[in-house]
């Protein structure tokens, strides 16, 4: 399979002089398959071409500076220089493509695979991950150099992201366990997880005087995850029925063709999970559940569908684009995002570019909590910790989006000890894009110093290093289709921790003050990392090196760790205080 996969690489070798080359995949990741058969030329295609923002190098000197967005500033940072677009419609045009829109820093087209292909100088084939329906890729294309510096990447031709995500574990809960639960029974709380053993681990005693916050609590919904209002209900029963009495829901806002589907059997366990225990946690900030569409069969103009292009929108771009033009008084304050992926598995310029999108979002004033997966050293748990350039270089490996600056990647730790030991599965490490920011200095130097030579030379200590924090990840009862399930994931600790900063920005709000925003910088200040509990046994779980080694993962050690960040809170009343006062 491999080798059919570099030979479609090489079959435009050499083709169209003075081009560039925007992006090649030397490598096909784990899971994905090619299909012998070529696509016909004259299928219809979609594809999306990002312009250069000349602007964007603004963006971190926001962030750093403490400096809030409006809607207009965001345009300004996205909007393409008018000559690049105009150059790339005149070129577009000049092979035969005329069904174009632009739209900010996108121009976005509707052509055939031939004409595609000729633009491109590529060749596009069918693949497939795991079993799933085909979508078309390429794994190389490029550009007329006389537009390298207007088209940044086109999408999304040659993203091979994994399209699935599940949680880290996921199983029955034993009938003994339900009906402890029933009694709401405190003593399960080493054994299993529900919010009154959050609560309880975390002295969490926070309440608004009239029920209600103007907080606006955001929890992104990707691939065909459905939030159920029966099994949120049904949860609430069990565990805290005083949200029942008080009536308290969550509302669905579908962005780009997403739905909200109340089947029980299309319950999704990664949306019910981040939902019920944000809701649980963060009572009574404003939740709202936005599933992204992109996973349902798309129709051509005569109707038929479009099997190739069955999951074609990754899950990201769509929802920040929307989020980041929503005016101020509907913009999140706080967004939870349960989803991770291998590095290396995306795109270098397609994570750049939503990593400035989640910038965008973050110096409007939205606080960015994303699961760091759930793979310990490995990244994903299906990841081979190699590399994908051809060299098949043994890494370690870290996770997007927790590797972008930009937001807040959570880690994971068990329920199961005291004190609490870094979850096995909690992923970490450190990024392949991304410089390490300022702010991470003092705490990761002082890691790598710790490490001792372990894992030297399958990382970059130089780079962005994840998690940020850490939350309890284990042992989750979670209502799913009407029954209770046990869940475990950095899925899990996302929502409690992104809940909790909804409770900090209510307090903070009530006082007059802004909300956080944008944690990072100051989750790192010695004032915040004062008040949180430092993590320091468990290790990660392990890659296994082509030579059959298995070194270990990342170790927890005193202070910042590559398996829990900085650690858990502690007492939240103190990390209450400490982020209102910031």
């Amino acid at each position: 399979m491999a080798s059919t996969f570099l030979l479609a690489a090489w079959a435009f070798a050499g083709l169209g002089a003075c081009m560039t080359r925007l992006e090649k995949t030397q490598v096909l990741p784990d899971g994905w398959n090619q299909f012998s058969d070529a696509p016909n030329a004259a299928h219809p295609l979609r594809m999306s071409i990002a312009l250069r923002q000349p602007e964007i190098h603004r963006l971190g000197a926001a962030l750093t500076g403490a400096v809030r967005l409006s809607v207009d500033d965001v345009l300004a940072l996205r909007t393409p220089d008018q000559g690049d677009v105009d150059d790339v419609l005149r070129w577009l045009a000049d092979n035969g493509i005329t069904e174009t829109k632009s739209e900010k820093d996108w121009v976005h087209v509707r052509t055939t695979v031939g004409k595609a292909e000729k633009l491109l100088n590529m060749k596009m084939h069918r693949y497939s991950f795991d079993g799933q329906p085909p979508v078309l890729r390429t794994p190389e294309y490029s550009i007329p150099d006389s537009l390298s510096k207007a088209i940044s990447f086109v999408h999304p031709i040659a993203n091979f992201m994994t399209p699935t995500h599940e949680v880290a574990a996921s199983r029955p809960m034993p009938s003994s366990m339900a009906m402890a639960l029933h009694r709401r029974d405190d003593s399960l709380c080493s054994a299993i997880t529900t919010p009154s053993c959050i609560a309880k681990q975390y002295n969490i005693r926070y309440s608004t005087p009239d029920g209600t916050s103007p907080v606006r609590f955001a929890i992104a919904g990707f691939l065909g995850q459905y939030a159920n209002f029966n099994d949120t209900k049904e949860f609430f029963h069990r565990t805290m029925p005083n949200l029942v009495t008080a009536g308290y829901n969550f509302t669905i806002e579908p962005v780009n063709g997403g739905e909200n589907l109340q089947d029980p059997n299309k319950a999704g366990s990664e949306a019910n999970l981040d939902i019920q225990y944000g809701m649980a946690i963060g009572y009574p900030a404003q939740v709202t559940y936005f599933p992204v569409g992109g996973r349902g069969i798309k129709l051509n103009d005569s109707g038929q569908p479009f099997p190739e292009e069955y999951s074609d929108n990754e899950p990201y771009l769509e929802l920040l684009q929307y989020l980041i033009n929503e005016p101020d008084d509907r913009f999140p304050h706080v967004l939870s995002v349960s989803y991770a992926d291998d590095e290396l598995s995306v795109p270098r310029p397609y994570a750049e570019r939503v990593c400035s999108l989640f910038g965008m979002l973050a110096a409007r004033g939205t606080s960015i909590l994303v699961g760091s997966g759930d793979g310990g050293a490995k990244g994903g748990r299906n990841s081979t910790c190699r590399t994908n350039d051809g060299t098949n270089k043994d890494i370690t490996m870290s996770t997007f989006p927790g590797s972008c600056p930009w937001v807040t990647a959570v880690g994971a730790v068990t329920n199961t000890q005291n004190p609490p030991q870094g979850a096995t599965f909690s992923s970490g490490g450190f990024s392949r894009y991304f410089d390490r920011e300022p702010w991470q200095d003092a705490a990761v130097d002082g890691y790598v110093k710790a490490l001792d030579g372990h894992l030297q030379g399958y990382y970059n200590p130089a780079m962005r290093a994840i998690p940020d924090i850490s939350a309890v990840g284990t042992q989750f009862m979670t209502i799913v289709n009407g029954q209770p399930m046990m869940l475990d994931g950095t899925s899990a600790s996302t929502p409690v921790f992104a809940a909790l900063i909804a409770l900090v920005n209510d307090a903070r709000l009530r006082q007059g003050k802004m909300v956080l925003g944008w944690l990072n910088r100051t989750l790192y200040s010695p004032k915040v990392q004062s008040v949180l509990r430092d993590i320091t046994s468990g290790q990660s779980m392990s890659c296994v090196f082509s030579d059959g080694s298995q070194p270990g993962g990342w170790p927890a050690t005193k202070g910042w760790d590559a398996i829990t960040g900085l650690g858990t809170p502690g007492n939240f009343n103190d990390l209450l205080q400490a982020l209102v006062e910031a």
